[in-house]
């Protein structure tokens, strides 16, 4: 599992407060052979807090990467973009990533802001190729280049292995830095993966309002790499929800150094390539979970899990139903067992395997594993409101204590098939209305 994951609460005003999860790993010798980061203050963000980052590998790396789905796209994902389709995911050095400003909207200056960031980097770390670039922050404003050119310039005189301080410096309403790492072991070398990533708003499938990156010393050519991150996305930040808004910056990217000296993998068939996308695939998770749990406002984190889904395409689109529908998200908020909006969204979700005289439903604190037709189903920690289409015997009390819990879930059972499919959400609330409507302000 993850290293060293602890919980810090976090009050958000009088009457709420949240579990916030922190990162504790330290900068240790688990990290990606041959990769540093380099941060600076530069000034772009208000409180003055950390803003650029910059991640170097001594070695070139494959790289693999997903842009979001946003017909308006930022400057700084078309330039990344072309830069991999140029080199075919090969021959990168660099990252350069700034918060404070997304470079979005921003017209022929911001395209040459942005290549004047990719260009200054990778000179700096004398890299062979420009890097890649990502930013985040407030859409339609022009960078203050001198501060950015300043703060890529101080952060490549200080390169090192310090991946929580690049965490930080890419935060944005974020309120913990999200970092995981992960070791594994491939023809008897140990194989690391760090990976960073912020967003707690604006997030939604498809690519969320977030930046990601994921470093390995894997030795795996480009398009096993590409199929590992591919598969990784899907079910982890294409499986979450906080507001079903889609960002113009998202990004995620995986660089592959190969460093860690394990026979390079070629065959996605290989036992060795399914352990690395296994790992990939749980950091992913760990860090799109970390999304959810910090997202703007939310008080409670939601697992909905859909079970016996004729197909697992059903399945994710009744998933993705529920999860984004703003009544469901307001009843967790209130604590209120309001199964019909639950089935009203599963009925509007448009998936064709549904049975209304089949679906069974439950509530229950923590994950929803073992919720289910043919589940254990301990009654201390789950209650059943839909059997066969019909309700159940409700009992108002407990329903409300289950749904007091920071983690609860809400388990679909379709009983159509054997497919199942997970998606992670969070209430809606009052504060994330106040964060939101003075965003800009």
């Amino acid at each position: 599992m993850f290293s060293n994951i602890v919980n810090k609460k976090v009050v958000l005003n009088s009457t709420t407060s949240f579990l916030r999860y922190y990162s504790t790993i330290k900068n240790t010798t688990t990290s990606p052979k041959g990769f540093k980061t380099g941060t600076y203050a530069c000034g772009l963000k208000k409180s003055g807090a950390l803003d650029i980052c910059l991640i170097h590998s001594e070695k070139e790396c494959n790289v693999a990467a997903v842009f979001t789905e946003n017909k308006v796209k930022a400057a700084p994902v078309l330039l990344s973009k072309s830069l991999i389709e140029k080199h075919k995911n090969t021959g990168f050095q660099s990252l350069i990533i700034n918060s404070g400003g997304a470079n979005a909207c921003t017209g022929p200056e911001g395209e040459k802001n942005a290549q004047t960031m990719s260009s200054l980097s990778s000179k700096l770390v004398n890299a062979k190729q420009q890097s890649l670039v990502m930013s985040t922050g407030i859409i339609g404003q022009q960078l203050d280049m001198k501060k950015v050119e300043l703060g890529i310039t101080k952060a490549s005189e200080n390169l090192k292995d310090d991946w929580l301080s690049a965490a930080k410096a890419i935060m944005t309403t974020d309120k913990v830095p999200k970092l995981v790492q992960k070791q594994i072991e491939i023809d008897g070398k140990q194989v690391n993966i760090t990976g960073i990533c912020k967003g707690a708003g604006m997030i939604h499938p498809n690519m969320a309002t977030m930046l990601c990156t994921l470093c390995t010393d894997a030795d795996i050519n480009e398009e096993a790499l590409k199929s590992a991150l591919k598969h990784s996305i899907e079910y982890s930040f294409n499986s979450i929800n906080v507001d079903g808004d889609m960002s113009t910056n998202d990004t995620v990217a995986v660089f592959s150094n190969g460093l860690a000296g394990n026979k390079r993998i070629e065959s996605t068939n290989s036992k060795e390539y399914l352990l690395l996308e296994k790992a990939m695939r749980q950091c992913a998770t760990e860090l799109a979970q970390m999304i959810v749990r910090d997202a703007e406002g939310a008080t409670k984190f939601i697992s909905v899990v859909i079970r016996g889904a004729k197909t697992e395409k059903d399945g994710k689109i009744i998933a993705n139903s529920i999860a984004t529908s703003s009544l469901v998200k307001t009843a967790m908020y209130g604590e209120d067992a309001n199964w019909g909006r639950v089935l009203a969204a599963v009925g509007y979700s448009g998936a064709d395997g549904v049975v209304p005289s089949n679906i069974s439903m439950w509530f229950a604190s923590g994950n929803g594993n073992d919720i289910g037709i043919g589940q254990k189903n301990d009654p201390s920690i789950a209650m059943q409101f839909l059997k066969d289409g019909q309700p159940t015997p409700k009992d108002d009390e407990k329903a409300a204590k289950l749904l007091s819990n920071k983690d609860v879930s809400i388990i679909v059972d379709l009983n159509n098939g054997n497919q199942h499919y997970t998606m992670w959400t969070c209430d809606l609330t009052i504060d994330y209305v106040k964060a939101n409507s003075h965003y800009r302000t």
